[in-house]
């Protein structure tokens, strides 16, 4: 999820009623504030990965103590895949609001913004972390687009019927285990040793190490693995509630709070499936599958109505807003700060620290980023990345530098 599609949309290429997208800034401020949550929330399971390995990110229990047990509950329980679950859908309603009917961004300039976008994820990736998320969405965004303008309800029909494709899949061809040359994503128990030796390397180590891990990531895990289907059926979901006023804080207060009830009822759900399969059988497993995807969506529905509604309520979350605003920025730099603190290129600090200093890290990153978006945004128009992406979409150096009215 990622990049701030809706900051860069002009005031009159959002002009479109209600079937299309939201027609005012105000009502863009909620998008603005949600995708900065999700942005930074993703950081909190991110950095385990970047600091330990994927076995230490897919396996609580290899976390040692009990601070640490219980930080990884509250992770597994609130955060993991309900943050990249709503910003996927962001991004989605993002494309929609680019192709509003009345008048829309012309399709070439979309495409343009997801073939660099492409090129941003295929450089970060090899470069700088091998779960980069920008090329799939880039590849998965050009599978939507001729979606964008369809209504609500179909939408959301398609993409939740997209869901079931991807559970189905996931359940008659499990995704296929990472061979040696793709260490980097092995959930075996001591593979963070061997990820240590590769992080704490040269930059020839990594950007090996990347290479290879990336033909999993790409093929085995995205394209023959089915992430793709699941991907754009949460694009098209987004689209959908976005159009429906859901993301844009038109429904009353009384429904967010419905729905987030239904999402904590769905959420909860994930603890009672598994007492209906303890066996073994191929429907038990498919039990499970779905007790996984009822705790994804149904947290993302909660967080999401949440948050709607109190930015609704009249809650601003200028910071929050302003991180949403420069998301792209942000989750680049993330990565960036990753690079220096736990690879060999900077601190080493890899394998070092338990998940309570990881955390304790993660809120400082927070703290910085909520204290420099709004001073960016308060002199630039964009975050430096988002600038530099909408001058490669339209060719030409964009404005950048804010006018005083003073100057003016």
């Amino acid at each position: 999820m990622i990049a701030n599609q809706t900051a860069e949309v002009t005031s009159h290429e959002m002009s479109t009623d209600r079937s299309s997208a939201p027609t005012t800034s105000a009502r863009l401020g909620t998008l603005d504030v949600l995708r900065g949550v999700a942005v930074l929330m993703i950081f909190v399971v991110n950095i385990k990965m970047m600091a330990n390995g994927y076995n230490h990110y897919v396996t609580r229990s290899l976390w040692e103590g009990e601070v640490a047990a219980w930080i990884a509950f509250v992770q597994g329980e609130f955060i993991h895949g309900q943050f990249v679950t709503i910003f996927t859908a962001l991004f989605g309603a993002g494309l929609a609001l680019l192709l509003a009917r009345d008048n829309p961004v012309q399709m070439r300039v979309v495409l343009r913004r997801l073939f660099w976008l492409a090129v941003f994820g295929g450089l970060h990736l090899i470069f700088l972390r091998e779960g980069d998320i920008l090329i799939w969405y880039a590849l998965v965004g050009f599978l939507a687009v001729p979606f964008a303008q369809l209504r609500a309800v179909t939408l959301l029909g398609l993409g939740f019927a997209l869901q079931i494709a991807a559970y189905t899949h996931y359940t008659l061809l499990p995704i296929a285990e990472p061979g040696p040359a793709a260490v980097l994503w092995s959930s075996a128990s001591q593979a963070h040793l061997e990820v240590a030796d590769i992080m704490l390397g040269s930059v020839g180590d990594q950007v090996s190490a990347r290479l290879h891990a990336a033909w999993y990531y790409m093929i085995d895990l995205f394209l023959v693995g089915g992430v793709w289907i699941d991907t754009l059926g949460v694009m098209l979901i987004g689209m959908g509630l976005l159009k429906t006023g859901f993301l844009s804080g038109e429904l009353s207060l009384n429904t967010y709070a419905i729905l987030a009830v239904a999402g904590l009822i769905v959420a909860a759900s994930e603890h009672v499936l598994p007492l209906l399969a303890a066996g073994e059988s191929e429907l038990e497993k498919a039990v499970l599958n779905v007790s996984g995807y009822a705790h994804r969506f149904g947290g993302a529905l909660v967080w999401s109505s949440l948050i709607v509604a109190a930015v609704s309520a009249g809650w601003q979350a200028k910071a929050l807003a302003a991180a949403g605003r420069t998301a792209f920025t942000v989750y680049i730099l993330q990565s960036v700060i990753g690079l220096a603190l736990f690879s060999g290129l900077g601190l080493g600090l890899f394998g070092q620290l338990s998940l309570g200093g990881l955390m304790l890290i993660t809120i400082g990153v927070w703290a910085f980023f909520l204290i420099a978006a709004p001073l960016w945004l308060a002199r630039y128009r964009f975050g430096p990345f988002e600038w530099v992406w909408r001058s490669l979409t339209y060719g030409r150096r964009q404005s950048f530098r804010l006018v005083s009215s003073k100057r003016q």
